[in-house]
């Protein structure tokens, strides 16, 4: 009697009685919601779907991840940048004689803060407008790193995270400038509310704009645009810029030193004591980028003006001045004979900054392209410098020395004609010079073109040249005109040379020989 294989027990189910080749059971297979067969593990298909879509966000702490870590950002600059003018308020008040307290200092920050993102201050009615560049410097530092930081922990990419960490910070700094403007004591007041919005934001969004592109670089299609002539404008925009800024380090070094007598008075009289001549050192170091700013006016030629007192390599007009140190390196009682010399420093960055743009051109580009990338960044250095100029000067609370001015409008105008003008020159100077007319010649005579052009002809030239010649020879003749001129050329002589059986070259024909009389 046949054994036959044993069916599985009732009531198991049937793949745990089905055994491998090694005589071990396998493990049971669960079907998964579209019918294929998944571990048997539980929750493995859920874990495999999860995995099949990565653009979907499954985890439920993903937007609570990405809202903490904007909110440690922006709430971190704005509370360290605030920490640290604390222990500042709290020297100046020592400097001064003043008793220090924690609640005074916590209230002498606010102001400061908001000085240090530049929106102007009334002291008791009097507009205060000439603020510190040193602290908004800082703070743009301290928000750069923090959004760099936030920017990183989202996941570094440009499109999806650099918009949210620029927003919030923004925001953040300009809800918080807001607030401090209402927290003011009494004889204080934000001359204008708007300034405090805009103020701030611009400020909290261009250093949050900094950082974010420091920590992700430039989205593959400003790298595309930048592959062209742009490219160049940016490089001659930096090599422009930081020879603008040792420009102006010179100009204010050198006045310093030359009057380093005055400056001592001056700051022997504004801070007779320890505590205040510490006191002053704070306030000077503060001003230093300003003083930067006005040094680079004046070495463009706009100069500087405090009420009715101006100066510049120019012109000089006399008046009253503040007892500081650092406007004690402004001659205002007649202009240095050596002075107009220091225009000489700007056009030689400009010639700089056209070295810089024509070797970053690639090879190749048009007269236009040559032409965009040298303006643009003309325009560019020159608007910046006039931004600069504006932002520094302001009202100085109505007394003598009110207003400030770097005379903007004069520093743009200076910046196109002292850098702009060299920076083309050298740029594009060469290749435009070729579409000018030349001096007592005929109309539209180019250089190259002609031999009494002076110069020898470029390789573009040689090649006009070539097509010209090409154009004038005559044209060689068809298929066509080779048919009908042996057509013409005569019957005779056509039938005897094909009917001739000799190939020999060498055979000749006397066809005016007489007949032979015996024939």
């Amino acid at each position: 009697m046949s054994s036959s294989p044993s069916r599985p027990e009732r009531g198991r189910n049937a793949t745990r009685s089905r055994r491998s080749a090694s005589g071990r059971p396998e493990r049971p297979r669960r079907s998964g919601p579209d019918g294929t067969a998944s571990p048997g593990r539980p929750g493995a298909a859920t874990a495999v779907r999860e995995r099949s879509a990565p653009g979907e966000r499954r985890r439920d702490g993903d937007g609570l991840d990405r809202l903490r870590i904007l909110l440690a950002a922006t709430m971190g600059a704005v509370l360290l940048g605030y920490t640290m003018l604390v222990p500042v308020a709290a020297l100046v008040a020592l400097s001064g004689a003043a008793p220090v307290t924690a609640d005074g200092a916590l209230a002498t920050a606010v102001p400061m803060w908001l000085a240090a993102h530049q929106i102007p201050i009334a002291l008791d009615g009097r507009p205060l407008g000439v603020l510190p560049l040193l602290p908004t410097l800082i703070v743009v530092a301290l928000v750069a790193t923090a959004s760099s930081w936030a920017v990183r922990r989202l996941g570094g990419r440009v499109r999806h995270d650099a918009g949210a960490v620029v927003a919030t910070q923004a925001g953040a700094a300009a809800a918080v400038a807001v607030l401090a403007g209402a927290l003011l004591p009494k004889e204080m007041a934000v001359t204008a509310p708007w300034a405090s919005l805009l103020g701030a934001g611009v400020i909290g969004g261009g250093a949050a704009g900094i950082g974010v592109l420091r920590a992700c670089g430039l989205p593959a299609a400003w790298r595309r645009v930048l592959a062209g002539w742009p490219g160049a404008a940016l490089a001659a925009v930096r090599v422009a810029v930081t020879g603008l800024v040792l420009v102006a380090a010179l100009v204010l070094l050198g006045g310093l030193v030359l009057n380093v007598t005055s400056v001592a008075a001056a700051a022997g009289h504004l801070g007779p004591g320890p505590g205040a001549g510490f006191g002053v050192l704070l306030l000077t170091l503060g001003y230093l980028p300003n003083a930067l700013v006005g040094a680079l006016s004046w070495a463009l030629g706009a100069g500087v003006s405090l009420g009715a007192a101006t100066s510049g390599p120019l012109l000089a007009e006399p008046g009253p001045l503040p007892s500081f140190p650092l406007v004690a390196t402004l001659p205002v009682t007649a202009v240095p004979p050596g002075a107009p010399l220091v225009l000489l420093l700007p056009l030689a960055v400009g010639v700089l900054a056209g070295i810089a743009c024509r070797r970053a051109l690639p090879a190749g580009t048009p007269l236009p392209g040559r032409l965009a990338a040298p303006v643009t960044a003309a325009i560019v250095v020159a608007t910046g410098a006039a931004l600069l100029a504006t932002v520094t000067g302001g009202p100085l609370a109505g007394g003598p020395y009110d207003p400030v001015s770097l005379h903007g409008g004069a520093v743009f105008g200076a910046a196109l004609l002292l850098v702009g003008l060299p920076l083309l020159g050298v740029c594009a100077g060469p290749e435009a010079a070729r579409y000018l007319p030349v001096g007592g010649g005929p109309a539209g005579l180019r250089p190259g073109r002609d031999a009494d052009a002076g110069r020898r002809p470029s390789a573009a030239d040689r090649a006009r040249a070539a097509r010209a010649d090409r154009a004038a020879r005559p044209a060689p003749p068809t298929v066509g005109d080779l048919v009908e001129r042996r057509r013409t050329s005569g019957g005779a002589s056509s039938r005897q040379e094909s009917s001739d059986p000799d190939p020999d070259p060498d055979r000749e024909r006397d066809d005016s020989a007489e007949p032979d009389p015996h024939e």
